[in-house]
C-alpha cells in the first residue's frame, strides 16, 4: 500500500551488527544502560522520550521550516497519486475533518497523533466541515464552513468554497479510475452518493454494508478541489496547478531537489487552543521541503542546522541525544510494521498445521532480535496493532495476554522441535519471498539462522522491487512472503486477518473472526470504543493461531531544532496527512540566531 523508506536506509546499520553479532565473544556483563546478551554487548540509550509540555509562550509570525526527506514528491494529484504519497497536497488543500488539534500535545494531551494512520471519528474536528451528523447508519450529514476561500490564484481567483465543491471533489475521486479510493473500494463507490442539499450542506448516503469505509475515507482521505481547475488544465499533476483552501501555496518544486510552500495570507483557520488562541495561523513565511537520499547527509544537515526536521533511525538517534543535547524528539512504532505472511489456505501445506506454526513461532528469539539486533530500542509484540494513546483500547500488551499466548513468544527451541515432530515434520524445508534488499534479507537470515536450531531450513527467495510487490499485491507465493501490515486506522476492518486484501498475506478465513468482524461492522462510524472492545477480546484467539510471524520492531524517530516551538513530534494532522508539522508550527527567530547567529 505504501512505500517505507525507513526500512530502506537502515540496511548498512543492520550489516554493521550483524557482523559484529556474528563474532564470537564471550559473555559479558556492563553496568549502566548497556543490554547484555550472550554474545555482543550494544551499547544504547533506549530513554523515554521527554514530555514536551504545552507551549507557554506567544507565537511569532515568520521563518522558514525545512525538513529533510529521503524521497522525492510522487505526484500533486490524489486521482492519480495515492493520498499518502502526495505529501504537498496536505498543505495546500484540506478534508472536511481532521484531528482535532486542542485534544492533542497542545491541549489536553489526550492524543499524541504521532501514527500516520490514525483515523477514528471520535477524536475529529471539523476543518471544511463545520459540523457533521450521522442521523442513521448509511447517511452522514456536513455542514460546510461559510467564508472559506480558495487560494488567489487563477482560474480559481480567491472565490468561497461551497457544497457543490466538496460533492465534484469526492464524485471525482470515486470515478477516476486510477484513484484509490475508485481503485481499492470499487463496491463502496458503487454504492455511496454525494448530494449537495444547500450552498452549505452536504448529505452522503451508501449501504449499510459500506458505511464504515465511507467514513474513514470520504471525510479525512479526500482532498477538496475547485472544479476550475480541472476543467482548465484537465488536472493537477503539475505541481504548477495546485490549489486548494488550505494554509500554503506550492510556490516552486524541482524534482529531486526541493519544494517551497509560501503562506496563504487568506487562510481562514486561526490558531484553537494556547497562547496564540485566536491568531490567523499560519505563522510561518514558508517551509521547505529538501529531498536528500543519502541518509548520512539528511543527518548531517541535522546535526548543522541546515534543516529543522529530519526522520531519523533508532542507531542515529542514539548519538544525536548523547552529542546534540539541545534537539528535541520523540519515538514511536509506525503503525504498518512487517511480518512473514504464511499461505494457510493450502491443506496440503505444513503451513495449514498450527502446531507447525507455533513451533515456527516459538522458533525466533524475539529478545535476542530486540537487545542485539535493534540495541533494546525495539518492541516485540506490534501486530495486528502497534500501541499508541489513540487505540490503547484495541491493543493489549504481550504481558497481559492468557499465559498459552505470552509462551507461544518465548525462545523454546526444544518445544518448538517437538511440536513439529508432534505434527509429523521433524525436518521441514521452506521457502520465503521478500525484497532483495540488505534490510530484509538480513532480517531473514536471523530468522534462518534460528529456525536451523529447530529443524527447518528456510530458503531465502529475494526479489527485485517490481515482483515481489507483484506476489504482495496479488498474494501470489507458494509459502511465505515477508512484507508490511495494514495501518492502525484499519484494524475495524481486520483486514491484515480477514478478507481478499494484500494485507490479508496469510490467507486467514477464519469463523471466529468473520463473527467478531461482523459484530464490529455495526460500530462503524458509529461506536468506536465498542470497536475497540471487540477487538480486544478476539486479540488472544488471534494471536494463539500464528497466523503470521511477528517482527521485533524497531523504534522510528524524529528530531527537530529547539526553535521549532508549537511542535510535538506528529507525524500527520489527518489521516495520513504526512509532513503538516508546519500548519501550527513557529519559528523563534530570536532563539535560532543566539544559538546559531542567523
Amino acid at each position: 500500500m505504501k512505500k517505507h523508506p525507513v526500512w530502506l536506509v537502515l540496511s548498512v546499520i543492520i550489516i554493521l551488527i550483524m557482523a559484529l553479532v556474528s563474532c564470537k565473544q564471550t559473555t559479558t556483563t556492563t553496568e549502566g544502560t548497556g543490554t547484555t546478551v550472550k554474545g555482543q554487548i550494544i551499547q544504547r540509550v533506549t530513554e523515554t522520550p521527554p514530555v514536551i509540555p504545552p507551549s507557554v509562550e506567544t507565537p511569532k509570525y515568520g521563518g522558514t521550516f525545512v525538513y529533510a526527506r529521503e524521497t522525492d514528491i510522487q505526484g500533486f494529484d490524489e486521482a492519480f497519486t495515492q493520498h499518502f504519497l502526495a505529501d504537498t497536497l496536505h498543505s495546500t488543500n484540506e478534508e472536511l475533518l481532521s484531528h482535532d488539534w486542542t485534544r492533542g500535545p497542545a491541549g489536553t494531551a489526550e492524543f499524541d497523533y504521532q501514527l500516520p494512520g490514525i483515523n477514528r471519528l471520535d477524536i475529529k474536528a471539523g476543518t471544511l466541515a463545520e459540523s457533521w451528523e450521522i442521523p442513521e447508519r448509511g447517511r452522514m450529514i456536513f455542514h460546510i464552513r461559510q467564508g472559506v476561500s480558495f487560494q488567489n490564484k487563477p482560474p480559481v481567483n480567491g472565490r468561497e468554497l461551497v457544497a457543490d465543491d466538496v460533492v465534484y471533489s469526492l464524485n471525482r475521486l470515486m470515478t477516476e479510475p486510477r484513484s484509490y479510493i475508485k481503485a481499492g473500494y470499487p463496491a463502496m463507490c458503487a454504492a455511496t452518493t454525494v448530494t449537495a442539499t444547500g450552498k452549505y450542506k452536504v448529505e452522503i448516503k451508501t449501504s449499510e454494508a459500506e458505511f464504515g469505509n465511507m467514513t474513514s475515507l470520504l471525510p479525512d482521505f479526500a482532498n477538496i478541489i475547485p472544479h476550475e481547475v480541472i476543467e482548465t488544465y484537465g488536472d493537477m499533476r503539475d505541481w504548477k496547478n495546485a490549489c486548494g483552501t488550505g494554509p500554503f501555496i506550492l510556490s516552486d518544486f524541482v524534482a529531486g531537489s526541493a519544494v517551497t510552500l509560501t503562506r496563504n495570507s487568506n487562510y481562514w483557520r486561526t490558531d484553537p487552543v494556547g497562547p496564540g488562541k485566536g491568531n490567523k495561523l499560519p505563522y510561518l513565511d514558508s517551509c521547505k521541503m529538501l529531498i536528500i537520499p543519502d541518509m548520512s547527509a539528511r543527518y548531517a544537515a541535522l546535526r548543522t542546522a541546515k534543516v529543522d526536521w529530519c526522520g531519523v533511525t533508532w542507531d542515529e538517534a542514539a548519538n544525536l541525544r548523547k552529542n546534540y543535547p539541545t534537539l528535541k524528539w520523540a519515538k514511536f512504532i509506525h503503525d504498518t510494521v512487517y511480518v512473514i505472511y504464511m499461505r494457510t489456505d493450502k491443506a496440503d501445506s505444513p503451513l495449514s498445521n498450527l502446531k507447525v506454526r507455533q513451533a515456527l513461532t516459538m522458533g525466533v528469539d524475539y529478545t535476542t532480535l530486540k537487545d542485539v539486533f535493534y540495541g533494546g530500542d525495539a518492541q516485540i509484540m506490534c501486530w495486528p496493532v502497534v500501541q499508541s494513546k489513540e487505540y490503547a483500547g484495541a491493543y493489549v500488551p504481550l504481558e497481559q495476554y492468557p499465559q498459552e499466548v505470552q509462551d507461544l513468544y518465548k525462545y523454546q527451541p526444544e518445544k518448538a522441535r517437538a511440536l513439529l515432530a508432534e505434527a509429523g515434520y521433524p525436518s521441514l524445508k521452506l521457502t520465503i519471498v521478500c525484497y532483495n534488499t540488505p534490510t530484509q534479507v538480513d532480517v531473514l537470515s536471523q530468522v534462518k539462522a534460528f529456525w536451523e536450531k529447530i529443524g527447518v531450513d528456510l530458503t531465502i527467495d529475494a526479489k527485485d522491487y517490481a515482483v515481489w510487490t507483484a506476489a504482495m499485491t496479488r498474494r501470489s507465493y507458494d509459502q511465505m512472503l515477508y512484507s508490511y501490515t495494514s495501518g492502525i486506522g484499519t484494524f475495524w476492518k481486520m483486514i491484515n486477518y480477514n478478507g481478499t486484501s494484500q494485507f490479508n498475506g496469510s490467507y486467514v478465513n477464519d469463523p471466529k473472526v468473520l463473527e467478531a468482524y461482523t459484530e464490529m461492522q455495526k460500530y462503524a462510524g458509529i461506536d468506536e470504543k465498542k470497536m475497540d472492545e471487540i477487538h480486544r477480546n478476539i486479540l488472544p484467539y488471534v494471536l494463539s493461531q500464528c497466523w503470521v510471524i511477528t517482527r521485533t520492531t524497531p523504534y522510528t524517530y524524529y528530531f527537530w531544532q529547539p526553535w521549532v516551538k508549537n511542535y510535538y513530534g506528529q507525524t500527520a494532522n489527518g489521516y495520513y496527512d504526512y509532513y503538516t508539522a508546519h500548519n501550527y508550527a513557529w519559528i523563534d527567530l530570536e532563539l535560532r540566531k543566539q544559538m546559531i547567529g542567523k
